[in-house]
């Protein structure tokens, strides 16, 4: 049986405004970093940077899907939502965020590393790696608020 979930969503979920925005800002953040992260043809060197680059692919697939599913039909029409619909959302957010935190993490760490040695860091190289990790440890927390704010609708 299928259960639908009839009670106003709280702030931030899916189905609400707030949440749409929230899914914006994140898939705005995504961006960022992945751009940042690419604009250095020399950012495929290193295995963090290229592990930060698929997780945002990921993330940038996974919340414009997401956003355009939940524009069409929760925030437009006002349907309701499905139990099964807002546990597959909590569970890819999860995920998601544990995905973006390792990349973050992974990135700062060798930028970190890369920094300690002056002639590795070429062309403003190490700077744009540095914001890309910065957006990507963001863009874990904000997908983590997301989540959190999901779990509260499941009954």
């Amino acid at each position: 049986m299928i259960a639908w979930n009839r009670h106003v969503p709280s702030w931030g979920s899916t189905g609400t405004t707030w949440g749409l925005l929230l899914r914006f800002v994140q898939l705005t953040i995504s961006i960022a970093s992945f751009l940042l992260i690419i604009i250095r043809p020399d950012f495929y060197l290193y295995t963090s940077f290229r592990f930060l680059w698929i997780v945002m692919c990921f993330i940038i697939t996974w919340n414009g899907l997401l956003l355009a599913w939940e524009a069409i039909f929760h925030c437009f029409f006002r349907q309701p939502l499905l139990q099964i619909e807002v546990l597959m959302i909590v569970l890819l957010d999860w995920v998601l965020s544990l995905l973006s935190l390792a990349a973050g993490s992974a990135s700062a760490s060798v930028v970190r590393q890369l920094l300690s040695s002056k002639e590795l860091c070429r062309h403003n190289f190490c700077v744009y790696c540095q914001v890309s990790a910065g957006l990507a440890l963001l863009n874990w927390f904000l997908i983590l608020v997301s989540a959190m704010f999901n779990i509260r609708t499941l009954k």
